[in-house]
């Protein structure tokens, strides 16, 4: 049961499927940039990450699959199921965690490795762009899932599997109407990041799977996951896709807030939004109600938030144009190229250079009042009108003239240009690679960080845990770690001194007692 993986070029990750019995690693050239590769067929998938840890951006992970025939609608039948499937002994890959990983090397172009096996250690391989090959008996777990009720489920299994298994990955195998739902107007449950430890989750087209899931086949191919970025360069470049609607997309410019101005030297970044012209949208949620500037459903509703969230845009991207610079950054060697996303679209062409703003920055983190050093519109809610907008720039020193100018002159060029047919809101491109996935602080400052030729202090002090090191939840969880001690420490006190008092009055009454 698994799936023919239509051939697709995409810009974002790795899951490539060979057959057992072939050599990898042959002497042709292989793993082309950005491209997910089933081999000899070389066909590719694409889809969208739930959950990406970081062991998938530093090694190229290959797993054997199995595919778990059941339904996701009852999620105690489908544990039910993997507990049944970790009790088979001669399981074609490892479900059990007190089993410890099996790891053994691979055949890279042409040479064996003749790798050892071992329980629970990392045995590693290099390929010929240098990336660490990680080959391990664990299963990549297959589950279709076709109904949108059964989205609530996914968070709740990913936490068992993590916990009670040992599976690489967890790959959903969605209803083609659910996948491109999720697309167009990502759903409700699955509107978190996570800031846990867990499994690397990913979502797939049912269409994509469909020759495995006929032949039931999952046993008899290597299923690689590797999302790390292969175009490194010295000044690394992010296309940021941003839609004010969305509050896990716009807060990324308010945890990278210092993370990007401390690396200003080191990066240049452009600004993507998007907006729909389909009939997938709810009318509400159009600028104008023929479905023409529709925008994903926001994820908060106040007073004619449609028109303020598309004019915010175009004010934003002015915003942009006029306050970024260039800097040094022509002295890299990678130059930029015209990208397309997943979909074959081409990006925007208004912002196709490299070059970097840090007025727009301190700039949507006081628009969303993001502790901005003063609060400039007071609304109680996030405010994107003209006059908020007015306000915040007079306090950058922006000129608001040349903006509102902007504005007028180029509304229309610059909805035109956002307009997509079919485009994931949560997307970053790095290096031209890129990622649908709601980022956290972490996961983006490691995405951005492995696309360095050679890291820069930020980035080494971030993965040694040193001044950086720690991440804005850490900093949370350890205040509150902290706090809690000391109100313990306090109960404790006030437990032993309420005791002490207790048998001091019990004596003194005993005292009393016998002189009468």
């Amino acid at each position: 049961m698994g799936g023919a993986i239509s051939s697709r070029r995409v810009l974002s990750a790795w899951v490539a499927l060979f057959p057992l019995g072939e050599v990898i690693w042959s002497g042709q050239k292989l793993f082309a940039e950005s491209i997910l590769r089933i081999l000899p067929a070389n066909d590719s998938i694409d889809g969208i990450l739930v959950h990406l840890p970081y062991k998938f951006i530093k090694h190229r992970v290959q797993s054997r699959g199995i595919y778990l025939n059941t339904n996701f609608d009852d999620l105690d039948s489908v544990i039910i199921l993997v507990e049944m499937q970790k009790k088979i002994t001669n399981l074609h890959c490892n479900l059990r965690k007190e089993k410890g990983e099996f790891i053994k090397g691979g055949v890279i172009q042409g040479k064996n490795t003749h790798g050892k096996h071992s329980h629970g250690k990392s045995s590693h391989t290099k390929n010929s762009h240098g990336e660490d090959v990680l080959i391990t008996n664990n299963c990549v777990l297959f589950v279709q899932i076709k109904y949108k009720d059964s989205l609530k489920n996914i968070f709740k299994f990913m936490d068992y599997v993590y916990q009670h298994t040992s599976a690489t990955a967890l790959v959903f195998i969605c209803d083609n109407f659910l996948y491109d739902n999720e697309i167009y107007n990502p759903h409700e449950d699955l509107n978190t990041t996570i800031l846990h430890s867990s499994v690397l989750t990913y979502l797939v087209p049912y269409d994509s799977m469909i020759a495995y899931q006929e032949k039931d086949q999952y046993d008899q191919y290597m299923f690689e996951l590797y999302w790390g970025i292969q175009n490194k360069s010295d000044v690394v470049h992010i296309n940021y896709h941003l839609d004010f609607g969305k509050y896990f997309n716009y807060t990324f410019f308010h945890y990278m807030k210092n993370f990007l101005l401390d690396l200003k030297e080191y990066i240049t970044y452009e600004i993507h939004f998007s907006i729909h012209k389909n009939f997938t949208i709810d009318p509400r949620y159009c600028f104008i109600r023929d479905s023409s500037y529709c925008i994903s459903k926001p994820d908060y509703m106040n007073s004619n938030v449609v028109r303020e969230v598309v004019e915010q845009q175009v004010r934003s991207l002015c915003v942009y144009q006029l306050t970024a610079t260039r800097g040094d950054h022509d002295k890299q060697e990678v130059q930029p190229h015209r990208a397309e996303d997943t979909t074959g679209e081409q990006l925007p062409t208004y912002t196709h250079n490299k070059r970097f703003s840090e007025k727009f920055i301190q700039y949507i983190n006081a628009l969303f009042d993001f502790g901005f050093e003063k609060n400039l519109c007071s609304s109680g809610s996030n405010d994107l009108s003209k006059k908020c907008s007015d306000k915040i720039l007079a306090h950058l020193g922006v000129p608001v003239q040349e903006v509102n100018k902007c504005f007028l002159k180029n509304f229309h060029a610059y909805m035109k240009d956002m307009i997509k047919t079919k485009f994931y809101v949560y997307s970053i491109q790095i290096n031209g690679q890129t990622y649908k996935l709601k980022l956290n602080k972490d996961i983006s400052i490691r995405l951005i960080c492995s696309a360095f030729r050679v890291m820069p202090k930020r980035c080494m002090d971030y993965f040694a845990g040193g001044v950086y090191g720690t991440s804005l939840v850490r900093k949370k969880s350890k205040k509150k770690e902290l706090v809690a001690f000391y109100i313990l420490l306090l109960l404790v006190l006030s437990h032993i001194l309420g005791t002490l008092l207790n048998y001091l009055v019990s004596c003194h009454l005993d005292a009393i007692e016998r002189k009468d």
